[in-house]
């Protein structure tokens, strides 16, 4: 089966974005007089924004409600995407060359697009993808292949025709899970859990400049 497809992952992926939210998350914890508890970035990476803070307040007891503390995560978070958020090297070039290839692409990210388009938009690549799957799209979060599925099924192609980039395990695990080919893409943020990441994909690269010939 031929590959018609390329479904990326926004943030750790395409987007050199983690800080972003290690920074949101130590600021959140800190004003409480918390750090960042050790299995916390790892619960919520799959999550949507929504899902995200009602994991937050439910295990941690917090007396904000869901909103207020999506309110704060916002008004640190949207400001960094707006202005100072970039593409990782050459994947622009890389989305560039699938694009002239004739490849159908799409984004299936947890993030927000709020979060999202303005560097898209930035960077003058949003026509460039032919479908969006993200938090706000009313799946299940990326424990599960729903996501993917989903942006294929919008894409119009099968699972098996499909390639993913995604920089978490529990992202490429469940591309697999959908019957994609799946390549783990390295992010420093989420360089503690390489390891799992690489070995659960088809394959692995550092930067995307490797696969630009």
């Amino acid at each position: 089966m031929s590959i018609k497809a390329v479904i990326f992952d926004f943030d750790g992926t395409i987007a050199d974005s983690t800080y972003v939210w290690q920074k949101v998350d130590e600021d959140f914890f800190k004003s409480r007089g918390m750090t960042v508890p050790p299995d916390y970035v790892d619960a919520i990476s799959t999550m949507s924004f929504v899902n995200g803070a009602i994991y937050t307040k439910e295990t941690y007891n917090l007396p904000e409600t869901i909103e207020d503390i999506m309110a704060e995560w916002n008004s640190h978070a949207l400001y960094e995407y707006a202005n100072n958020v970039k593409l990782k090297p050459y994947a622009k070039d890389y989305i560039a060359k699938i694009k002239n290839m004739g490849l159908k692409i799409g984004l299936a990210t947890a993030s927000n697009p709020e979060y999202y388009l303005p560097v898209l938009e930035r960077e003058g690549i949003v026509s460039w993808f032919d479908a969006f799957v993200d938090g706000k799209s009313g799946v299940r979060n990326k424990d599960f292949p729903d996501i993917y599925l989903l942006c294929a099924e919008k894409l119009g192609v099968k699972a098996k025709e499909c390639i993913v980039y995604e920089d978490i395990a529990k992202g490429v695990k469940s591309a697999k899970a959908a019957g994609m080919t799946v390549t783990a893409v390295y992010d420093e943020g989420n360089k503690d859990r390489w390891n799992e990441t690489r070995k659960s994909a088809d394959h692995f690269l550092l930067s995307f400049g490797e696969i630009l010939n």
